[in-house]
């Protein structure tokens, strides 16, 4: 079989990856500080020392590479400026690599890399980011476009899904909503949200069919979170009244955060990609 490996595969994505890993792939994964839970081959790497990086990767020997490894704490990114390592360094260090030995090479990225203004945005739309997660993101993009030009780029919404790890905002809202205590969410930040299953699907989906260059892999309706918390609360029962409106300035956030980062995912809804509802997710879960 062959060798994809993956990184980041601790994050709450991660499991989804793992779910819907298909048979013709033998899944290698890395981890620094987070274990790995998986029974899977797995190694210890810290992604932004390329000595140790090439090392592993000369051991495993991959057919392909999935990059989801990332700080995707915008607010972090803003102060730590640790984050450009991981975000950028490591992933043109790992396109390098894919480029040298001619093997897919699938980088995750993220709708953020937009500036809200006139969504829904398709993939000839020109970023222009207004945190600094999104800048890293975008810079990341460049390089390894630059460097790797059959590489895929895929610009990722806001993932959810009812993890079996209890990862995820999605549990921690059912959660709060089981206990009676108030969410508070934004009611002017839309994003094209999707579930970890229908993502994991379309990524294989992509890497199967060689795909190269940028996809969206956006979900197929856009929502508010408040708009998305009164489905939850609406599906489950709860009271929508837990749910409280709030506005992205009342937050009071070290990252800016875009109005609306819709995407157009119709390139990839052509080749097959189906996101479901999040009415249809609810009920098949």
């Amino acid at each position: 079989m062959k060798k994809l490996f993956v990184t980041g595969i601790s994050g709450f994505f991660g499991e989804y990856i793992v779910r819907h890993l298909q048979k013709n792939w033998q899944i290698v994964v890395s981890y620094h500080q987070s274990p790995i839970v998986y029974d899977v081959e797995k190694h210890h790497i810290d992604l932004t020392n390329n000595q140790e990086l090439l090392s592993v990767l000369n051991i495993i020997q991959p057919d392909a590479i999935l990059h989801l490894a990332a700080n995707s704490k915008a607010n972090l990114c803003e102060v730590d400026t640790r984050s450009y390592d991981i975000n950028v360094n490591a992933s043109l260090a790992l396109a390098q690599y894919a480029k040298k030995l001619q093997i897919p090479f699938v980088f995750s990225s993220t709708d953020l890399v937009f500036d809200g203004q006139n969504a829904p945005y398709s993939e000839t739309d020109l970023p222009r980011p207004i945190m600094q997660y999104g800048k890293q993101k975008y810079t990341a993009e460049q390089a390894i476009i630059q460097h790797y030009p059959d590489a895929l780029i895929l610009r990722l919404p806001l993932i959810y899904g009812l993890s079996k790890s209890g990862k995820g905002f999605m549990n921690a809202w059912k959660n709060k909503f089981e206990k009676g205590e108030p969410i508070h969410c934004f009611t002017d930040e839309y994003r094209t949200a999707a579930s970890g299953d229908d993502i994991a699907n379309g990524i294989f989906l992509l890497l199967d069919k060689k795909e190269k260059g940028t996809f969206h892999l956006g979900g197929c309706e856009r929502m508010s979170r408040y708009e998305f918390a009164i489905g939850m609360a609406n599906y489950f029962g709860f009271s929508k009244e837990l749910v409280v409106p709030s506005l992205q300035k009342e937050g009071n956030m070290p990252a800016a955060r875009p109005a609306d980062v819709s995407l157009d995912s119709s390139k990839a809804f052509a080749l097959g990609y189906e996101p479901k509802s999040l009415q249809t997710y609810l009920s098949l879960h």
